[in-house]
């Protein structure tokens, strides 16, 4: 079922869309909330996936599927949920996180996004697509190292260098080895 035959569904019938909303995303869902609040209990993590999905209840309506998917949102609000939960827990203090994803995005955020994107992709490879996978996907820096056959210091020092290269393209400056 793709996802435009998926958002009919949760249209006509919200609980069975939502049971075949949860059968197909609990797992990514569950992997990206659990590599957040990975020092915390099962329950915590358990609760925060259940209020990912009562998030996307409220707001699968704004899903705009010509600028993405029903698997991006799920990941961007599970991300979200997960830091927010982190905060929490954690006593740190909370700056309130965007809790409703429009599809009405500003022009202005739009081209920020490409602006960033773009620097990151200056950095070639494997820079930026580690830069990618600790940041957007966020895989934490042992897989990372895993996947390129590295040390995970040598990851965590490719991340730190990459990201003073980044904010290095972002303010027009040249970009040197060193």
């Amino acid at each position: 079922m793709d996802d435009r035959e998926l958002l009919q569904v949760l249209q006509k019938n919200p609980e069975n869309g939502m049971r075949l909303v949860m059968k197909e995303y609990t797992g990514l869902c569950y992997y990206i909330v659990k590599q957040k609040l990975a020092d915390f209990s099962a329950e915590e993590i358990e609760e925060c996936v259940s209020d990912v999905f009562l998030a996307f209840y409220h707001q699968y309506t704004a899903i705009d599927l010509e600028r993405g998917s029903i698997k991006g949102f799920l990941a961007v609000l599970s991300r979200r949920k997960a830091v927010d939960r982190w905060r929490k827990l954690a006593g740190k203090e909370t700056l309130p996180l965007q809790e409703e994803i429009t599809a009405a995005d500003t022009l202005e955020q739009q081209e920020d996004r490409q602006i960033l994107l773009d620097a990151v992709r200056a950095l070639g490879d494997p820079d930026g697509k580690i830069l990618l996978l600790k940041y957007y996907f966020g895989y934490p820096s042992k897989m990372i190292a895993e996947v390129y056959g590295l040390q995970e210091n040598t990851v965590n020092q490719k991340i730190r260098r990459s990201l003073a290269k980044v904010k290095a393209i972002l303010e027009g400056g040249v970009c040197h080895e060193g």
